[in-house]
């Protein structure tokens, strides 16, 4: 009867838990959980950067198209200032660039300025205008 008893309490150890092992599987759930929270957090980030350089690029591409519908005299370049829009995209600056590296043709560089937790960032679309 003795052997019995232990066999039944054996069958029942191996079959739970031990408190260590569900403390172990608790830290490797939070490990896993934590590793994940931040590759989420990452993700969110980089749509976020991806946005930024999105409407950035349009914004350009904008301006781009009403220089290119301007006089060729009347082509100037333009200090960095904010971005005035109906559409609320204050949070961004542009400026441009007009040089003349060859007679009768300019370049139009348009650059589009915001602000990351790193610092500003810009993105840039440039194209040239001939005279005739």
């Amino acid at each position: 009867m003795n052997h019995a008893r232990r066999t039944t309490h054996d069958a029942r150890r191996s079959a739970a838990f031990t408190l260590l092992e569900m403390m172990l599987a608790l830290v490797l759930f939070a490990v896993g959980t934590l590793a994940v929270m931040s590759l989420i957090q990452r993700a969110h980030a980089g749509m976020a950067d991806g946005e930024n350089v999105l409407i950035a690029t349009h914004l350009a591409q904008r301006r781009l198209a009403e220089l290119r519908n301007t006089a060729y005299g009347s082509l100037a370049s333009e200090s960095k200032a904010s971005v005035t829009s109906p559409s609320g995209f204050s949070r961004f600056s542009r400026a441009v660039t007009v040089t003349e590296p060859l007679s009768s043709l300019k370049q139009i560089v348009v650059t589009v300025y915001w602000n990351t937790q790193g610092g500003e960032a810009s993105t840039l679309l440039q194209t040239h205008v001939s005279q005739h």
